[in-house]
């Protein structure tokens, strides 16, 4: 079960950053943001135990969260902000996380 994380929580989580967008420190510290509070929400739950199939998916968004910002932060390091193909696979990563456990908790919801 999914215990104490629905859909609304995903909310706080997402990225803020569109595909094509130039990588600013804005978008950087919005990662940041995003990645601290699934990362804590993250070890809140799998420490109450969640099942099995909720914790590989959130491991997995939480991989692609601290990859995004990782890959964000170099970006914004170098001062190529306009280097968004740098950034795109991470992007894409989070993306299929975030629908793979936006789908699960649909699931468990109805």
């Amino acid at each position: 079960m999914a215990k104490n994380l629905t859909i609304k929580d995903l909310q706080p989580m997402a990225l803020g950053y569109e595909e094509g967008q130039d990588v600013t420190l804005e978008v950087l510290k919005r990662a940041e943001r995003a990645y601290q509070y699934f990362h804590n929400k993250y070890l809140e739950l799998v420490a109450s135990g969640v099942d099995k199939e909720l914790r590989d998916l959130l491991i997995g968004h939480d991989a692609s969260l601290e990859f995004f910002v990782g890959r964000a932060r170099e970006i914004v390091k170098s001062g190529y902000y306009y280097d968004s193909m740098g950034l795109f696979g991470a992007y894409l990563e989070y993306i299929d996380t975030y629908a793979e456990l936006r789908d699960m908790l649909n699931r468990k919801s109805v």
